[in-house]
């Protein structure tokens, strides 16, 4: 089990708004300054910690502008997220993506469903970009809204989150899901109706599928570390039990068929390669 770290060397003690929201970052200046001026506008103030892994772009500038503690730190998003957790004393902590924008009351309702008894909060997510692939990704996350299993929470009472260890350092893929499962087991789930837009860019399936081989060893470390989870997690999407739904927009249904199994190949071509390769330490 993880622990989270002790505070930051360099962060501050000061008085904090309820909420705290962690953002990891790494060369995400096309994106952040969207995201934190999301934050800043929230009809709940939030204390805001930027987490920066060793960007080489202006990440870390326009962090300095728009939040309250930036540090830098990695190796990966697990451990930053750690750290970011430590470094506020909020009752309240919620994570999100530096390519995310929170609707205004994100924040307001989050922390409500906490103060009334939950112990994790799940804030559904839409998808917008520019661009065919892009669209079909926001099909494909349409079908995830309050569906169980699917959905992880980005906010948590930090008691709770203390008392799960945080985010699974050892895994760069599925710790969202792998902590949700830790978290709904210690305390009640809530969902929330405030959004969060997820901004893919201009997506290609290039770039979709590479991502997701990218992240096939994380994921099969989740899977041994969950048995059976990932198999639920996989069927458990409406558009594998009830296909036809994809006729409903049959343009877009063939596209993230396309999109699945060209996905599902670059996982498999990634295991294969990792398991032809010796074993190197994680960085």
């Amino acid at each position: 089990m993880n622990h989270l770290p002790d505070p930051h060397e360099g962060a501050v003690e000061r008085p904090v708004p309820d909420v705290s929201i962690v953002v990891p970052t790494k060369n995400s200046v096309r994106t952040l300054r969207r995201c934190l001026e999301s934050l800043r506008a929230q009809t709940l103030p939030c204390h805001v910690v930027v987490v920066d892994n060793h960007s080489t772009d202006t990440t870390r500038e326009v962090a300095a502008l728009l939040s309250d503690i930036v540090f830098v730190a990695g190796p990966e998003r697990s451990r930053q997220r750690n750290l970011g957790a430590a470094a506020t004393q909020s009752p309240v902590i919620g994570f999100v993506d530096s390519d995310m924008v929170l609707s205004p009351s994100v924040v307001e309702q989050a922390k409500s469903a906490i103060d009334a008894g939950a112990g994790s909060v799940i804030v559904p997510e839409r998808s917008v970009g520019s661009g065919y692939w892009a669209r079909v990704r926001a099909f494909e996350r349409a079908f995830y809204v309050d569906v169980d299993g699917i959905e992880a929470p980005r906010f948590f009472s930090a008691r709770l989150l203390a008392s799960t260890g945080g985010y699974d350092e050892t895994l760069d893929a599925g710790e969202d899901w792998d902590l949700g499962r830790r978290a709904s087991r210690a305390g009640r789930v809530e969902r929330i109706t405030a959004l969060i837009e997820h901004d893919e860019g201009q997506l290609t399936y290039l770039q979709a599928c590479g991502k997701k081989g990218a992240y096939a060893a994380g994921v099969a470390r989740f899977a041994d570390k969950n048995p059976g989870a990932l198999w639920r997690i996989l069927l458990h999407r409406p558009y594998i039990r009830h296909p036809w739904l994809l006729l409903d927009q049959p343009r877009l249904g063939a596209g993230l068929i396309a999109l699945k199994l060209g996905e599902a190949m670059a996982v498999v071509v990634r295991l294969l390669l990792a398991a032809a390769t010796p074993d190197r330490p994680r960085g």
